[in-house]
Order: structure tokens, then C-alpha cells, then sequence
């Protein structure tokens, strides 16, 4: 098991896992995420369908990554977070 499987496990998130565990993709508040391991296993980058969020970025740790595609799937366009009661705007 690779340390980006350990730490979607250890976060309790149920997700889409490669063959190789090299990439994870989970479903975020309001988009899918996903989360490559680095080719050399020394970073981690997350890429979100939130079209506000879909920008790369990397992180030293799996945990980190899977945090931070969690947090910005969570976020409206323009940053501020949106709550399930906002939905029905």
C-alpha cells in the first residue's frame, strides 16, 4: 500500500485508487479531487473539477494534498466556503 492510499485510509475517505496507488481521486463537496503522487514520491499534487479550483498544486505529504483538494472543492468561487443550507439560494 502506498503512503497516498495510508493517508486517504487514515482520513477515512472512500475514493477511486489507481492500479499502482500512485493517484487517488475522491468526490469533494463540489467537485471531484485528485491527488498524484510525485514521480520520485517526494510531493504530492491535487487537482480539482471545481472550475475556481482547478489549478495545481503541490504538498510534502499526501495528508496535506488530500486536505487541501478537500478545502478547495469546499469553496465557492471567490473563496468564501458554502454550507448545504446555502444551496438553496
Amino acid at each position: 500500500m502506498t503512503h497516498l492510499v495510508e493517508a486517504l485510509d487514515a482520513l477515512g475517505i472512500e475514493g477511486e485508487v489507481s492500479s499502482f496507488g500512485r493517484w487517488v481521486s475522491f468526490q469533494g463537496e463540489h467537485g471531484r479531487v485528485y491527488v498524484v503522487e510525485g514521480a520520485r514520491g517526494n510531493a504530492y499534487y491535487t487537482w480539482c473539477e471545481e472550475p475556481a479550483a482547478r489549478a495545481v498544486e503541490a504538498y510534502p505529504t499526501p495528508t496535506a494534498a488530500i486536505q487541501a483538494g478537500l478545502r478547495r472543492a469546499a469553496d465557492r468561487p471567490g473563496g468564501a466556503s458554502r454550507r448545504r443550507d446555502d444551496a438553496r439560494e
